[in-house]
């Protein structure tokens, strides 16, 4: 059987793909074998896709994008920019010196969060008289810390309770038992208008940037909505140029500031749910799966802004996600969660080199390899399994 495969991931289709055809604007820009490709990139376009792509044997200060391979002219017209996807990567390399020296000063600092044998449960099955037997145990006995100024990541397969926890952190879902505790307040034990309070400084960016904004409105009236809720500034013209500010912040314009979401792209609409999520100046924000949704090029520019409105704002970020390489970038200390229970935690390079539990390590071993020498590998295995076939 023939197959034809589409995607955005280059590394999976080093995985699947005998042959690669790279699409540009509607136009086939490069094809031919994948070794050949993979090895020899022509197309600057080519060259941002392999780039883009968070690395796992190296940790960059930013992932490189599009703009560092190609740029536009007044007309329109794409302009090429002599760089290699090795210059483009090593170019931002931090070295293990410069994290270390980064861990020391962040894990100096006081805790934010502090979460304590958490558990959330659901009904399952339930006698005739509605009385509950047995329960789905999302999460399950969780305990963990994270510092002020620290990226949590939170990886593990779909199912094993990654979003009900972060839900679960911000009382979206109300826990069955345990203790949460943001900045010293129990918010288990506080009154519903204390909770309204404190909802401002803890904030989600949700996975889905479609249906996280509501197509009836503006995106500078979505914008402008959760500070007038909070009584965020005095007036509504002061309130419209801090969403100004907030577009510019993210990458849009202020021109923009009247389109309705559905005028945008899947990139350009997280952008919105990002800076929705600054309108209150909050202290933690979680982000469940932020950009599973977009394609590699524009996921690489997401978490480069990401990470730069951390360093400006001190944010405290828990990131969530599946895809263990995009954690592993974002973060400084990993949690790898399986059937609701934390089977490893610790410092998201070592967990990667060195993982202890045989979860983990099936983790690790199933994600898509982008390097050239795992792509060799590859196309050997399948040349290898062909061959057996025949």
């Amino acid at each position: 059987m023939g197959i034809m495969f589409i995607t955005h991931d280059l590394g999976v289709i080093a995985e699947l793909a005998d042959k690669v055809m790279v699409m540009y604007k509607g136009k086939v820009v490069e094809q031919g074998p994948v070794l050949e490709i993979f090895s020899n990139p022509k197309h600057p376009y080519t060259k941002s896709l392999l780039a883009c792509r968070p690395p796992l044997d190296k940790r960059l200060m930013r992932l490189p994008v599009s703009a560092d391979f190609m740029s536009t002219d007044e007309e329109g017209n794409m302009l090429e920019i002599p760089t290699t996807v090795s210059e483009a990567i090593n170019s931002v390399i931090i070295t293990k010196e410069q994290r270390a020296a980064e861990h020391k000063e962040l894990y100096e600092r006081s805790k934010i969060l502090e979460i304590q044998n958490i558990k959330t449960y659901f009904p399952k099955n339930k006698t005739f008289f509605g009385r509950t037997i047995d329960y789905v145990k999302a999460v399950d006995d969780v305990t963990l810390d994270v510092y002020e100024g620290e990226t949590l990541g939170l990886v593990g397969e779909s199912g094993c309770g990654k979003t009900t926890l972060g839900r679960t952190i911000l009382r979206l879902n109300e826990p069955t038992e345990g203790k949460i505790f943001f900045q010293r307040n129990d918010l288990l034990r506080l009154k519903p208008e204390d909770m309204r309070q404190l909802r401002k400084d803890m904030q989600i960016i949700f996975q889905d940037p479609y249906s996280s904004l509501n197509p009836r409105i503006t995106i500078g009236e979505a914008l402008m909505e959760p500070m007038q809720v909070h009584n965020i500034l005095d007036s509504n013209s002061q309130r419209k140029e801090k969403v100004h500010e907030l577009l510019k912040k993210v990458g849009l314009e202020e021109k923009q500031y009247n389109r309705y979401p559905h005028e945008f792209s899947g990139g350009q609409r997280q952008r919105v749910c990002i800076a929705r999520a600054l309108a209150l100046n909050p202290k933690f924000i979680i982000c469940d799966e932020s950009v599973s949704a977009l394609d590699v090029s524009v996921q690489a520019q997401v978490l480069n802004l990401l990470n730069d409105l951390k360093r400006e704002f001190k944010f405290t970020y828990i990131f969530i996600s599946h895809d263990l390489s995009v954690v592993k970038f974002m973060s400084d200390r990993m949690v790898v969660m399986n059937k609701g229970k934390i089977e490893e935690m610790g410092d998201a390079d070592e967990i990667y080199l060195n993982p202890k539990t045989e979860y983990t390590k099936n983790l690790i071993s199933s994600i898509p390899k982008g390097q050239i020498t795992d792509i060799k590998a590859s196309i050997e295995k399948k040349r290898m399994s062909t061959t057996e076939l025949v």
